[in-house]
């Protein structure tokens, strides 16, 4: 199965209660990745990795927004944190719907769609 790649992850302070979203992190076009902070009092953990990147430890090194899904990824392997947590809220895509053409086979009866054996 292929590994879902993020989109969108958001960062929530969860030092507040009810926990409020205070940053988030999106995929653009161009394939890198852009900063929002939703909250007034800003969120310097998010401002960091914008700004230095996140730290990998295989290989060791930084993973910088220029990565991509790559930096989403890394954050979302991030060690989880005491007042923040890290959410990946990339939207499901629904699925398409079901199209019959004049070349789709009909599904047999059964749960799997297999036709009944024949009968003696």
């Amino acid at each position: 199965m292929a590994e879902c790649t993020p989109t969108l992850v958001a960062i929530y302070d969860v030092g507040y209660s009810p926990e409020r979203r205070v940053a988030e992190f999106r995929l653009v076009p161009g394939g890198g990745v852009t900063l929002t902070v939703t909250d007034r009092d800003g969120c310097p953990i998010a401002e960091r990795w914008y700004e230095r990147g996140v730290k990998a430890f295989d290989p060791p090194g930084r993973i910088t927004p220029d990565e991509g899904p790559s930096f989403l990824r890394a954050l979302l392997d991030a060690p989880e944190m005491s007042y923040y947590r890290v959410v990946d809220e990339t939207p499901v895509e629904p699925k398409r719907p079901c199209v019959h053409t004049p070349w789709s086979a009909l599904l047999a009866p059964g749960s799997d769609g297999a036709a009944p054996p024949p009968s003696r």
